[in-house]
């Protein structure tokens, strides 16, 4: 079998000492287990390298025998380095065929890790892309980019470890500059804000349209980016209305800027033109109302007056100016109000409405309860009304007067009007009235009773008559119950109604049932 059928059926893959040695970070912990197991790894390693050497070696010599010369012994002392002798056994045993196999398979190695890290960056560098790093990323973007041409190129010229680290490193500020979207987020929208307040719109929607790339989500920026496609109308809106304020157009101003804020109510620049002409304006129509409502005053036309400063007060919420002109309408229609009313409590009087009048002077003491006519008026309508109701009381159930109370009550409210001075006709008519009917409920009437002097007679009212044959009584006109009793009989019972001028009214009452 040739030497090559030997390698095509027998190949043997080595790893050379020195990938482990690499594979092996510098920051880790070693300790005894782990060194024994690098130890032993590479034990493994050289045996079989020994192995495959003397099949070579064996076979080489079997086709081309060779003089074998005594070598003479060497001695190996404690301090010899047994890797450094293994790897000499390795590469004194390997075969160039066998070094030239583990190179490619190592050049092979290197190139795929080179692949790893240009796809880990490629990745990495498309999200950056994604959220428009290409826009805000610099020097920084710019160095990445740079790295990566440069690692590209060494990938090419088949320098894979070296393209590895130029991968990881433009991987690393790929990394960084991710880390730094939220910063750059913040940076643009202040530039962009900046940029609204200079007028510059394009710029700013530039800004703003980067900024949703780092967060599609960010509602400041979407509101920021509406604004910014429409500030230089805006901006030409705030120059024509101060152009129109300069000529003294303050109605054309303010519907410049009241347009400006229509397209952008977040416009400081617009809203602050805006309140100041509306300002100006309100003060020229506040002076307008202001002298109309003093003119009203004037020609005493009250509800005019207050409409007027009150719309003027409208501009000017606060204002003395309008609180005292609506003090002095306040009092014209106090006055006013009063004056009024007290012509409606004297016309009452007159026709002796008391309830009316007292109703007018009442209502006065609610605007001023201080007023001295309307203090008098009030105590003499109530006298007034209270006399004038118990007279309508008793003229309207006389028969109230046959109760011994009742008529006090009359006589004493016939006393009281007479007090009163002057009288108006309704008074003195009801006076009259009803002092005739006191006088007939005091006038008494003779009344006979007539009994058998044998019954025991009593009259409720009177008093207890006894037994007799006749008696008269002097009563008073009214109503009055006659009892007789008598011992074995049943009680009699009689009502007796007395009534004035009423002549010879006899009764009889006897006992006669017996029980």
């Amino acid at each position: 079998m040739s030497r090559e059928e030997f390698n095509s059926k027998e190949t043997i893959h080595v790893i050379p000492p020195k990938r482990i040695y690499d594979r092996i970070e510098p920051g880790h912990q070693t300790g005894r287990r782990s060194l024994r197991l690098v130890k032993s790894l590479l034990l493994i390693v050289a045996m079989g390298l020994l192995i495959a050497g003397g099949g070579v070696l064996l076979y080489y010599l079997s086709k081309n025998p060779v003089d074998v010369t005594d070598v003479p012994d060497q001695k190996v002392t404690s301090e010899s380095n047994p890797d450094h002798e293994r790897r000499e056994t390795i590469e004194s045993a390997a075969s160039p065929a066998l070094l030239e196999t583990t190179n490619t398979e190592t050049s092979a190695f290197e190139k795929k890790e080179a692949e790893e890290k240009m796809t880990d960056f490629m990745g990495a560098k498309k999200a950056l892309d994604a959220i428009g790093g290409i826009e805000w990323g610099g020097n920084l973007y710019v160095t990445m980019t740079q790295l990566s041409e440069e690692a590209e190129a060494l990938f090419l010229n088949k320098d894979y470890a070296s393209a590895s680290r130029k991968y990881m490193e433009a991987l690393s500020m790929v990394n960084g500059l991710t880390l730094k979207s939220n910063e750059a987020l913040n940076r643009l929208l202040e530039e962009g804000r900046q940029a609204m307040s200079e007028g510059n719109g394009k710029l700013a929607v530039n800004k703003f349209n980067v900024a949703l790339m780092i967060d599609p989500g960010n509602e400041l920026a979407h509101l920021s980016l509406e604004r910014a496609k429409k500030i230089e109308s805006v901006t030409r809106l705030i120059e024509s209305g101060k152009r129109h304020e300069k000529q003294g157009n303050l109605p054309f101003a303010l519907t410049d800027y009241q347009e400006a804020l229509a397209l952008d109510p977040q416009s400081e620049a617009a809203r602050m033109a805006f309140d100041r002409v509306k300002g100006l304006i309100a003060q020229d129509q506040f002076q307008q109302l202001m002298s109309a409502g003093f003119a009203a005053l004037h020609n005493r036309d009250l509800e005019a007056a207050r409409a007027a400063f009150l719309k003027a007060q409208s501009f000017k919420p606060n204002s003395s100016e309008v609180q005292d002109a609506l003090t002095q309408v306040d009092q014209a229609i106090r006055l006013d109000r009063i004056e009024a009313l007290r012509e409606k409590a004297l016309a009452a009087e007159k026709l002796e409405a008391w309830d009316r009048a007292l109703e007018a002077y009442l209502s006065v003491l609610k605007i001023d309860n201080t007023i001295q006519f309307a203090l008098q008026g009030k105590a003499y309508s109530l006298e007034r009304s209270r006399i004038d109701k118990n007279l309508a009381f008793y003229l309207e159930k006389p028969a109230l007067l046959e109760s011994d109370s009742h008529l006090e009550n009359a006589v004493l409210v016939l006393q009281q009007g007479a007090k009163i001075e002057p009288k108006g006709p309704r008074m003195t008519a009801q006076i009259e009235k009803l002092d005739r009917l006191v006088n007939i409920a005091k006038t008494p009437v003779r009344i006979t009773l007539e009994s058998d002097n044998l019954t025991e007679v009593a009259v409720y009212r009177v008093g207890r008559l006894g037994k007799f044959y006749t008696r008269d009584l002097d009563l008073r006109p009214g109503t009055y119950t006659v009892v007789g009793t008598r011992d074995g009989y049943k009680d009699v019972r009689r009502t007796m109604v007395v009534k004035a001028g009423e002549k010879n009214l006899k009764l009889t009452l006897k006992c006669e049932g017996k029980i």
